[in-house]
């Protein structure tokens, strides 16, 4: 095999495996008979089609009818389960909080996610824009709430986690950014998806695996650090094994998958500018499955 047909199958591998089975020698072929004599690498715009080819068809098969359902389902189930995971996170401090006896944490922990709950009852209820008012309500909080615990600190102040107010006070704004980003993608979440709620899950099912899952979370953190640990992550690959079975769950995670990146990041990482590209980023995602879910059929 030539230096150039390597690079040329290295290519083709953009194109989906089943259209490679069926044309990759004829495509190679007549790359190889237009290529000039001694030519050893890919010429830009032949290697520019193959990709872009490649892409086309792969993404045409995403946007397919088929799929398109199996998109309208995961967006309405992954805003459902957003609101919900911030409850459970919620309640997991809360529980954390109550198993030191620090019920002076737990209780005011406990009042500020009581929203969450609310919104996803509206959300399973159909009552949408009650849900995402809500959100978006829950998410000018955090930052407000930000904002004035911030402006409260004298510059220079050092806090457990976070390094602010180094000269004046300009990491307000990227601390603000961090602490309502979750709330502000659970927000996005609830008003892309058409019609947030459990979808083909079902009404019976989903509750199930969701109270199951928050009730060993909930344990979990009133246990000691080993068994709370190997009890949590034991329901979470059991709810993962579950979901990734079928193709929904499948692209129900790819969907949450930013979220709940945006939901871990650590307290430290304070610098507004690469805040702002993963809110970007996350924004353009949760755009172009909002459009593939939209373009799909009701199941």
């Amino acid at each position: 095999m030539t230096p150039l047909e390597r690079r040329y199958r290295r290519l083709l591998a953009w194109y989906p495996k089943d259209h490679r089975a069926r044309h990759e020698e004829e495509m190679l072929a007549v790359l190889l008979a237009a290529s000039a004599p001694g030519q050893s690498r890919p010429v830009g715009r032949d290697a520019f089609d193959l990709v872009r080819g490649g892409l086309a068809i792969r993404l045409r098969r995403v946007a397919r009818p088929g799929a398109r359902r199996h998109w309208r389902a995961a967006v309405d189930l992954a805003a459902l389960l957003a609101p919900l995971t911030l409850f459970g996170a919620g309640l997991f401090r809360a529980a954390g909080y109550a198993g030191r006896f620090a019920f002076d944490l737990a209780l005011p922990t406990l009042v500020y996610v009581l929203p969450y709950g609310l919104i996803v009852l509206l959300a399973w209820l159909g009552r949408r824009w009650a849900a995402i008012a809500c959100a978006w309500a829950m998410a000018a909080l955090h930052a407000g709430d930000e904002m004035v615990r911030l402006l409260s600190l004298p510059e220079g102040t050092m806090v457990v986690g976070d390094v602010l107010l180094v000269s004046g006070r300009p990491l307000i704004a990227a601390n603000m950014l961090l602490s309502a980003l979750p709330a502000g993608v659970c927000a996005a979440m609830l008003t892309l998806a058409p019609s947030p709620g459990p979808g083909p899950v079902g009404s019976r099912r989903l509750p199930a695996w969701a109270g199951g899952l928050l009730a060993a979370c909930v344990v979990g953190a009133l246990l000691p650090k080993v068994f709370g640990a190997a009890l949590m992550l034991a329901a979470l690959g059991t709810v993962a094994v579950m979901a990734l079975r079928f193709p929904e769950g499948r692209r129900t995670a790819a969907i949450l998958t930013p979220f709940l990146v945006v939901s871990v990041m650590p307290s430290w990482f304070t610098d507004l500018a690469s805040l702002a590209a993963v809110a970007v980023a996350t924004a353009a995602f949760l755009g172009v499955t909002a459009w593939l879910a939209r373009a799909g059929e009701p199941i």
